[in-house]
């Protein structure tokens, strides 16, 4: 596979050509299988037909450093086959050190030898990520445990193990072209801080009205809400700016000593909701901006009060935060449907989002089973894979299986377009050339060729 290279806010392969990356997570979880699903591989058939040129997998610190100082050699190299196998299939890759609610103790993460909660409590009930977060005395104190660096058994600190074990990763996969960026901490959690911003942002609020409680939502003003969060986004701002950037650098040191792949960077955990983000550029380039975002029903049982109005919000805030870094972009997670009918509805609506932005994406998240799932169909969407020149918009219109796009084209190089569909034409107002490679008997890759430069108006139906 073509290497990826970054230009400014786009992904260029080393033909020079754009690309779209699109595609799926895989987070196993399960440390009982290892976290690796059952026949795993089965899958990457599922992930071709879907047109997926892009998985975000998700490996554990549980998994690479069992005891601290001693690498899972089995489970590195287990990891580097699935990799192989997507570089067979034409998948790019990016690595995401997973964690959920910090620790593998809690749901994932950290293995239990760094997990330092001083024994502190943990509520049972704590099972979703934003309850978990501000109740949970022992996950608060793992993370500030984790930041301040505080020595594990061998008394070697929480930071350095960390380093070290991204400086064993960089290693193993220095080699895989396919292998787009390392990802050092899904949705970074600040610890203490978040449950000090929270109370002291309540606190705030009450000043004028009493009765305020973020936990009826209900009886709260969207300008009550916008205040309120006001006063939370400045202290993680600052979070952002100073732990989490010196947290990037400091893995960018440890993965430089073997690998000059990118750096992903997305923003802390609140960073998933309409919280801007304050991380910057690292002063050694070589960095994509992976957001994460989700209607705050994500995780419920109220779909009924999904708001696709908050979602296109809270990427037009992604969206800012891409311009003020002017990093290429792929949402790093969205999504975690339901299987229901109106999934596909939802699906849809996000994808409208990323042709506007001309984004990656991956889908969070891949469940065995969604092979024969119809009620996520629609991620199976028509989009230009490689634009032979500088891409200006793309749009595809799934009931009418009709897709549109406009490039700059550079007059050589075949642009390629996966397609959900088998066209029946296409239009192209520069003369051109047209084929088409059959996948499945429902979907094709088409490969266009202009004959001259110029501004390429296409049409695929």
């Amino acid at each position: 596979m073509e290497k990826i290279l970054l230009n400014g806010t786009r992904f260029i392969n080393e033909s020079g050509r754009e690309v779209i990356l699109h595609g799926m997570n895989v987070l196993c979880r399960d440390a009982a299988l290892g976290h690796f699903y059952p026949d795993f591989e089965n899958a990457f058939p599922f992930f071709q037909r879907m047109g997926f040129n892009l998985l975000r997998f998700g490996i554990f610190w549980h998994g690479v450093e069992p005891r601290p100082g001693v690498y899972d050699e089995t489970y590195l190299g287990r990891v580097k086959e699935i990799v192989n196998l997507a570089e067979s299939c034409g998948i790019y890759i990016i690595l995401d050190m997973h964690q959920d609610l910090f620790a593998q103790k809690y749901i994932d993460g950290a293995p239990d030898w760094a997990c330092l909660d001083d024994g502190l409590p943990h509520p049972e009930s704590c099972t979703i990520w934003y309850n978990a977060y501000l109740e949970s005395d022992a996950i608060i104190r793992a993370a500030d445990n984790f930041w301040a660096n505080k020595p594990a058994e061998d008394g070697a600190g929480l930071l350095d193990h960390y380093s070290s074990m991204w400086e064993k990763i960089a290693e193993t996969f220095a080699d895989c072209s396919n292998v787009i960026g390392f990802e050092p901490m899904n949705e970074p959690f600040m610890g203490s801080i978040a449950r000090e911003a929270f109370g002291y942002a309540t606190r705030k609020m009450m000043e004028t009205n009493p009765a305020f409680d973020l936990t009826k939502p209900e009886a709260v003003t969207e300008e009550e809400q916008a205040a309120f969060m006001g006063i939370v986004s400045r202290r993680f701002l600052e979070f952002d700016r100073t732990t989490l950037m010196d947290y990037y650098r400091r893995m960018q040191r440890a993965i430089r000593k073997y690998s000059d792949k990118p750096i992903v960077t997305g923003g802390n955990i609140y960073c998933s909701t309409n919280i801007p983000t304050g991380i910057e550029r690292l002063e050694e380039g070589n960095q994509i901006y992976a957001p994460h975002g989700y209607d705050s029903v994500v995780d419920s049982a109220r779909y009924e009060s999904f708001s696709k109005r908050n979602v296109e919000l809270l990427y037009e805030e992604k969206r800012r935060g891409q311009e003020r870094l002017g990093l290429p972009t792929i949402v790093g997670e969205w999504g975690a449907f339901p299987s229901e009918k109106f999934t596909n509805d939802l699906i849809r609506h996000m994808n409208g989002i990323l042709e506007k932005n001309l984004w990656g994406s991956a889908y969070c998240e891949y469940h065995p089973g969604m092979e024969s799932d119809a009620n996520f169909s629609s991620l199976c969407r028509t989009y230009p894979a490689e634009t032979a020149g500088k891409l200006e918009m793309y749009r595809y219109d799934e009931d009418a299986q009709r897709f549109e796009m406009i490039f700059e084209a550079e007059g050589s190089g075949e642009t390629r377009i996966f397609c959900s569909f088998i066209p029946q034409g296409v239009e192209c107002n520069l003369p051109h050339s047209f084929r088409i490679e059959q996948l499945s008997d429902r979907s094709c890759c088409c490969f266009l060729k202009t004959d001259i430069a110029g501004r390429a108006c296409v049409v695929v139906k």
